[in-house]
Protein backbone atom coordinates (compact mmCIF):
# COMPACT_ATOMS: atom_id res chain seq x y z
CA UNK A 1 0.00 0.00 0.00
CA UNK A 2 2.87 2.28 0.93
CA UNK A 3 4.57 1.51 -2.37
CA UNK A 4 1.43 2.41 -4.30
CA UNK A 5 1.05 5.67 -2.37
CA UNK A 6 4.68 6.57 -3.07
CA UNK A 7 4.15 5.85 -6.75
CA UNK A 8 1.10 8.12 -6.80
CA UNK A 9 3.00 10.93 -5.07
CA UNK A 10 5.90 10.53 -7.50
CA UNK A 11 3.49 10.67 -10.44
CA UNK A 12 1.78 13.80 -9.11
CA UNK A 13 5.11 15.55 -8.48
CA UNK A 14 6.27 14.65 -11.99
CA UNK A 15 3.08 16.11 -13.48
CA UNK A 16 3.45 19.29 -11.41
CA UNK A 17 7.07 19.65 -12.48
CA UNK A 18 6.14 19.16 -16.14
CA UNK A 19 3.33 21.69 -15.90
CA UNK A 20 5.63 24.09 -14.10
CA UNK A 21 8.28 23.83 -16.82
CA UNK A 22 5.67 24.50 -19.53
CA UNK A 23 4.24 27.42 -17.56
CA UNK A 24 7.72 28.82 -17.03
CA UNK A 25 8.43 28.61 -20.76
CA UNK A 26 5.27 30.56 -21.56
CA UNK A 27 5.91 32.97 -18.67
CA UNK A 28 9.39 33.69 -19.95
CA UNK A 29 7.95 34.33 -23.38
CA UNK A 30 5.26 36.55 -21.86
CA UNK A 31 7.87 38.72 -20.16
CA UNK A 32 9.41 39.26 -23.55
CA UNK A 33 6.74 38.63 -26.22
CA UNK A 34 7.99 36.81 -29.28
CA UNK A 35 7.22 38.47 -32.59
CA UNK A 36 7.50 36.36 -35.77
CA UNK A 37 7.11 37.86 -39.23
CA UNK A 38 5.24 36.23 -42.12
CA UNK A 39 5.39 37.48 -45.73
CA UNK A 40 3.50 36.03 -48.69
CA UNK A 41 2.25 37.04 -52.11
CA UNK A 42 -1.31 35.82 -51.50
CA UNK A 43 -4.00 38.38 -50.73
CA UNK A 44 -6.31 38.16 -47.71
CA UNK A 45 -9.15 37.93 -50.25
CA UNK A 46 -7.81 34.59 -51.46
CA UNK A 47 -8.22 31.29 -49.65
CA UNK A 48 -4.46 31.08 -49.13
CA UNK A 49 -4.37 34.49 -47.49
CA UNK A 50 -7.36 33.59 -45.34
CA UNK A 51 -5.52 30.48 -44.22
CA UNK A 52 -2.40 32.45 -43.35
CA UNK A 53 -4.40 34.90 -41.25
CA UNK A 54 -6.07 31.95 -39.51
CA UNK A 55 -2.60 30.50 -38.83
CA UNK A 56 -1.48 33.74 -37.16
CA UNK A 57 -4.66 33.82 -35.07
CA UNK A 58 -4.24 30.20 -33.96
CA UNK A 59 -0.57 30.61 -33.01
CA UNK A 60 -1.55 33.49 -30.76
CA UNK A 61 -4.34 31.45 -29.16
CA UNK A 62 -2.27 28.33 -28.65
CA UNK A 63 0.61 30.21 -27.02
CA UNK A 64 -1.59 32.21 -24.67
CA UNK A 65 -0.97 35.33 -26.79
CA UNK A 66 2.72 35.21 -25.98
CA UNK A 67 3.71 34.72 -29.63
CA UNK A 68 2.52 37.11 -32.31
CA UNK A 69 2.73 36.36 -36.02
CA UNK A 70 2.95 39.65 -37.90
CA UNK A 71 1.44 39.07 -41.34
CA UNK A 72 2.37 40.89 -44.56
CA UNK A 73 0.17 39.62 -47.40
CA UNK A 74 -0.47 40.52 -51.02
CA UNK A 75 3.22 41.08 -51.72
CA UNK A 76 3.21 44.13 -49.42
CA UNK A 77 6.61 43.11 -48.04
CA UNK A 78 7.79 40.30 -50.33
CA UNK A 79 6.12 38.51 -53.23
CA UNK A 80 6.09 34.72 -53.71
CA UNK A 81 9.63 34.28 -54.96
CA UNK A 82 11.25 36.92 -52.78
CA UNK A 83 9.44 35.78 -49.63
CA UNK A 84 11.20 32.42 -49.91
CA UNK A 85 14.50 34.27 -50.33
CA UNK A 86 13.59 36.33 -47.24
CA UNK A 87 13.09 33.11 -45.25
CA UNK A 88 16.51 31.91 -46.36
CA UNK A 89 18.34 35.12 -45.42
CA UNK A 90 16.39 35.55 -42.19
CA UNK A 91 14.49 38.72 -43.09
CA UNK A 92 11.21 36.97 -42.21
CA UNK A 93 10.36 33.88 -40.19
CA UNK A 94 7.60 32.47 -42.39
CA UNK A 95 7.26 32.64 -46.15
CA UNK A 96 6.27 30.60 -49.13
CA UNK A 97 4.98 30.48 -52.66
CA UNK A 98 3.70 28.17 -55.35
CA UNK A 99 5.48 24.91 -56.16
CA UNK A 100 7.07 26.52 -59.24
CA UNK A 101 8.68 29.23 -57.10
CA UNK A 102 10.52 26.64 -55.00
CA UNK A 103 12.60 25.45 -57.97
CA UNK A 104 15.60 27.60 -57.05
CA UNK A 105 15.71 26.21 -53.49
CA UNK A 106 14.73 22.54 -53.75
CA UNK A 107 13.98 20.01 -56.51
CA UNK A 108 11.27 18.35 -54.42
CA UNK A 109 8.26 19.91 -56.16
CA UNK A 110 9.57 20.07 -59.72
CA UNK A 111 7.48 17.01 -60.66
CA UNK A 112 4.37 19.18 -60.19
CA UNK A 113 5.39 21.39 -63.12
CA UNK A 114 5.02 18.47 -65.52
CA UNK A 115 1.70 18.17 -67.36
CA UNK A 116 -0.62 15.26 -66.63
CA UNK A 117 1.05 13.95 -63.49
CA UNK A 118 -2.32 13.94 -61.70
CA UNK A 119 -5.44 12.36 -63.18
CA UNK A 120 -7.98 14.43 -61.25
CA UNK A 121 -8.62 16.27 -57.98
CA UNK A 122 -9.25 13.03 -56.10
CA UNK A 123 -5.89 11.60 -57.19
CA UNK A 124 -4.15 14.84 -56.23
CA UNK A 125 -5.75 14.75 -52.77
CA UNK A 126 -4.73 11.12 -52.31
CA UNK A 127 -1.10 11.96 -53.05
CA UNK A 128 -0.78 15.15 -51.01
CA UNK A 129 -2.63 13.79 -47.96
CA UNK A 130 -0.79 10.46 -48.02
CA UNK A 131 2.76 9.18 -47.68
CA UNK A 132 3.97 11.28 -50.61
CA UNK A 133 2.94 14.43 -48.75
CA UNK A 134 4.99 13.31 -45.74
CA UNK A 135 7.93 12.48 -48.00
CA UNK A 136 7.72 15.98 -49.51
CA UNK A 137 8.06 17.44 -46.00
CA UNK A 138 11.03 15.18 -45.23
CA UNK A 139 12.78 16.26 -48.41
CA UNK A 140 12.18 19.91 -47.57
CA UNK A 141 13.86 19.33 -44.22
CA UNK A 142 16.92 17.85 -45.96
CA UNK A 143 17.08 21.10 -47.94
CA UNK A 144 16.92 23.17 -44.75
CA UNK A 145 13.20 24.06 -44.60
CA UNK A 146 10.37 23.18 -42.23
CA UNK A 147 7.37 22.88 -44.54
CA UNK A 148 4.39 23.80 -42.39
CA UNK A 149 1.50 24.04 -44.85
CA UNK A 150 0.74 22.54 -48.27
CA UNK A 151 -2.22 24.56 -49.49
CA UNK A 152 -4.68 23.95 -52.32
CA UNK A 153 -4.29 26.59 -55.01
CA UNK A 154 -7.45 26.69 -57.10
CA UNK A 155 -7.22 23.16 -58.48
CA UNK A 156 -6.21 22.68 -62.16
CA UNK A 157 -4.95 25.43 -64.45
CA UNK A 158 -7.04 25.94 -67.57
CA UNK A 159 -6.25 27.03 -71.12
CA UNK A 160 -8.16 30.32 -71.46
CA UNK A 161 -8.14 32.79 -74.34
CA UNK A 162 -9.84 35.72 -76.08
CA UNK A 163 -9.97 34.34 -79.64
CA UNK A 164 -11.66 30.97 -80.17
CA UNK A 165 -12.88 27.73 -78.67
CA UNK A 166 -10.06 25.26 -78.13
CA UNK A 167 -11.01 21.58 -78.18
CA UNK A 168 -7.68 19.88 -78.95
CA UNK A 169 -4.05 21.07 -78.85
CA UNK A 170 -4.02 21.75 -82.61
CA UNK A 171 -6.53 24.54 -82.01
CA UNK A 172 -3.79 26.47 -80.20
CA UNK A 173 -1.58 26.74 -83.27
CA UNK A 174 -0.50 30.31 -83.88
CA UNK A 175 -1.94 31.62 -80.62
CA UNK A 176 0.20 33.87 -78.43
CA UNK A 177 -0.09 32.36 -74.96
CA UNK A 178 1.17 34.03 -71.81
CA UNK A 179 3.20 31.67 -69.61
CA UNK A 180 5.26 31.92 -66.47
CA UNK A 181 9.03 31.70 -66.81
CA UNK A 182 8.77 27.94 -66.20
CA UNK A 183 10.69 26.08 -68.93
CA UNK A 184 8.21 23.21 -68.54
CA UNK A 185 5.21 25.42 -69.27
CA UNK A 186 6.96 27.03 -72.22
CA UNK A 187 7.91 23.63 -73.68
CA UNK A 188 4.36 22.34 -73.23
CA UNK A 189 2.77 25.20 -75.17
CA UNK A 190 5.40 24.99 -77.90
CA UNK A 191 4.59 21.30 -78.28
CA UNK A 192 0.92 22.24 -78.61
CA UNK A 193 1.78 24.65 -81.45
CA UNK A 194 1.26 27.91 -79.57
CA UNK A 195 3.71 30.80 -79.25
CA UNK A 196 4.53 31.04 -75.52
CA UNK A 197 5.49 34.41 -74.08
CA UNK A 198 6.63 34.80 -70.47
CA UNK A 199 4.99 37.89 -68.95
CA UNK A 200 4.95 39.05 -65.34
CA UNK A 201 1.61 38.39 -63.65
CA UNK A 202 0.96 42.07 -62.91
CA UNK A 203 1.12 42.86 -66.65
CA UNK A 204 -1.14 40.08 -67.95
CA UNK A 205 -4.49 41.93 -67.77
CA UNK A 206 -3.20 44.71 -70.02
CA UNK A 207 -1.51 42.19 -72.32
CA UNK A 208 -4.82 40.35 -72.79
CA UNK A 209 -6.81 43.58 -73.24
CA UNK A 210 -4.43 44.97 -75.85
CA UNK A 211 -3.91 41.74 -77.78
CA UNK A 212 -0.24 41.37 -76.89
CA UNK A 213 -1.22 37.82 -75.92
CA UNK A 214 -4.31 35.79 -76.82
CA UNK A 215 -4.56 33.68 -73.71
CA UNK A 216 -3.00 32.16 -70.62
CA UNK A 217 -2.89 29.07 -68.42
CA UNK A 218 -4.37 29.89 -65.00
CA UNK A 219 -6.88 28.69 -62.37
CA UNK A 220 -10.38 30.20 -62.16
CA UNK A 221 -9.78 31.60 -58.68
CA UNK A 222 -6.73 33.58 -59.79
CA UNK A 223 -8.45 34.72 -63.00
CA UNK A 224 -11.34 35.97 -60.91
CA UNK A 225 -9.17 37.69 -58.31
CA UNK A 226 -7.15 39.50 -61.01
CA UNK A 227 -10.30 40.40 -63.02
CA UNK A 228 -9.04 38.55 -66.11
CA UNK A 229 -12.49 37.02 -66.48
CA UNK A 230 -13.64 40.42 -67.69
CA UNK A 231 -11.60 40.16 -70.91
CA UNK A 232 -11.46 36.40 -71.56
CA UNK A 233 -13.99 34.61 -73.78
CA UNK A 234 -13.10 30.91 -73.87
CA UNK A 235 -11.91 28.30 -71.37
CA UNK A 236 -10.78 24.73 -71.99
CA UNK A 237 -10.67 22.47 -68.93
CA UNK A 238 -7.78 20.33 -70.16
CA UNK A 239 -6.60 19.56 -66.58
CA UNK A 240 -2.91 19.51 -67.41
CA UNK A 241 -1.30 20.93 -64.27
CA UNK A 242 -2.35 21.27 -60.66
CA UNK A 243 -0.13 22.85 -58.04
CA UNK A 244 0.07 24.03 -54.46
CA UNK A 245 0.91 27.02 -52.32
CA UNK A 246 3.06 26.71 -49.22
CA UNK A 247 4.19 28.14 -45.91
CA UNK A 248 7.61 27.29 -44.48
CA UNK A 249 10.28 28.28 -41.98
CA UNK A 250 14.01 27.78 -42.09
CA UNK A 251 14.49 24.49 -40.27
CA UNK A 252 17.33 25.65 -38.02
CA UNK A 253 15.22 28.60 -36.87
CA UNK A 254 12.26 26.33 -36.15
CA UNK A 255 14.49 23.92 -34.23
CA UNK A 256 15.74 26.73 -31.95
CA UNK A 257 12.22 27.58 -30.78
CA UNK A 258 11.02 26.24 -27.40
CA UNK A 259 9.32 22.85 -27.77
CA UNK A 260 5.92 24.18 -26.67
CA UNK A 261 6.03 26.93 -29.31
CA UNK A 262 7.09 24.43 -31.99
CA UNK A 263 4.07 22.32 -31.07
CA UNK A 264 1.75 25.34 -31.16
CA UNK A 265 3.02 26.29 -34.63
CA UNK A 266 2.55 22.75 -35.97
CA UNK A 267 -0.97 22.47 -34.57
CA UNK A 268 -1.91 25.93 -35.87
CA UNK A 269 -0.52 25.08 -39.32
CA UNK A 270 -2.52 21.83 -39.56
CA UNK A 271 -5.78 23.54 -38.55
CA UNK A 272 -5.19 26.58 -40.78
CA UNK A 273 -4.35 24.33 -43.74
CA UNK A 274 -7.68 22.52 -43.43
CA UNK A 275 -9.47 25.86 -43.11
CA UNK A 276 -7.73 27.31 -46.17
CA UNK A 277 -8.44 24.24 -48.31
CA UNK A 278 -12.15 24.43 -47.45
CA UNK A 279 -12.24 28.10 -48.45
CA UNK A 280 -10.34 27.28 -51.66
CA UNK A 281 -12.99 24.78 -52.75
CA UNK A 282 -15.76 27.29 -52.02
CA UNK A 283 -14.05 30.10 -53.92
CA UNK A 284 -13.30 27.83 -56.87
CA UNK A 285 -17.00 27.06 -57.31
CA UNK A 286 -17.86 30.77 -57.05
CA UNK A 287 -15.16 31.79 -59.57
CA UNK A 288 -16.15 29.16 -62.12
CA UNK A 289 -19.77 30.27 -61.91
CA UNK A 290 -18.70 33.89 -62.30
CA UNK A 291 -16.86 32.94 -65.50
CA UNK A 292 -20.09 31.44 -66.82
CA UNK A 293 -22.13 34.48 -65.75
CA UNK A 294 -19.69 36.75 -67.61
CA UNK A 295 -20.30 34.79 -70.80
CA UNK A 296 -17.09 32.77 -70.96
CA UNK A 297 -17.70 29.60 -72.97
CA UNK A 298 -16.32 26.64 -70.99
CA UNK A 299 -15.37 23.53 -72.93
CA UNK A 300 -14.77 20.13 -71.31
CA UNK A 301 -12.82 17.85 -73.68
CA UNK A 302 -14.31 14.45 -74.47
CA UNK A 303 -12.48 11.30 -73.24
CA UNK A 304 -11.00 10.86 -76.72
CA UNK A 305 -9.82 14.48 -76.80
CA UNK A 306 -8.33 14.11 -73.30
CA UNK A 307 -6.17 11.28 -74.61
CA UNK A 308 -4.73 13.69 -77.18
CA UNK A 309 -4.14 16.40 -74.54
CA UNK A 310 -2.48 13.91 -72.20
CA UNK A 311 -0.27 12.23 -74.81
CA UNK A 312 0.97 15.51 -76.32
CA UNK A 313 1.47 17.00 -72.87
CA UNK A 314 3.51 14.07 -71.60
CA UNK A 315 5.69 14.14 -74.72
CA UNK A 316 7.78 16.89 -73.09
CA UNK A 317 8.61 14.85 -69.96
CA UNK A 318 11.79 13.49 -71.53
CA UNK A 319 13.14 17.05 -71.91
CA UNK A 320 13.31 17.32 -68.11
CA UNK A 321 14.73 13.92 -67.18
CA UNK A 322 17.80 15.54 -65.63
CA UNK A 323 15.68 17.68 -63.26
CA UNK A 324 12.94 15.28 -62.19
CA UNK A 325 13.77 12.24 -60.08
CA UNK A 326 12.18 9.38 -62.00
CA UNK A 327 11.77 7.05 -59.02
CA UNK A 328 9.95 9.71 -57.01
CA UNK A 329 7.75 10.62 -59.98
CA UNK A 330 6.84 6.94 -60.34
CA UNK A 331 5.91 6.83 -56.64
CA UNK A 332 3.57 9.79 -57.22
CA UNK A 333 1.95 8.02 -60.20
CA UNK A 334 1.62 4.72 -58.33
CA UNK A 335 0.07 6.43 -55.30
CA UNK A 336 -2.91 7.46 -57.44
CA UNK A 337 -3.90 3.87 -58.23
Amino acid sequence: MRIKFKAVITSIMSAVLTFGMASTAFAQTKEKPMNLRLAHGASERQAIGMGLLKFAELVSQKTGETVKVETHLGGSLYNERTSIEAVVNGSVDFGGGSNANWGAFTDTLIFMDLPYVFKDDESFRKVIDGEIGQEIKRRFEKNGFKLLMILDNGSFRHVVNTRRSVKVPDDLKGMKMRTTASPVEIAMFRNWGANPTAIDWAEVYDALSSGVVDGEFVMYTWLDYAKHLEVLKFSTESKAVIGVQTLAMRKDKFDRLPANIQQAILEAAAEAQAYSNERDAELLAISRQRAIDLGIKIYEPTPQEMVIWTDTGRQIWSQFDSKVEKDFLQQVLDAQN
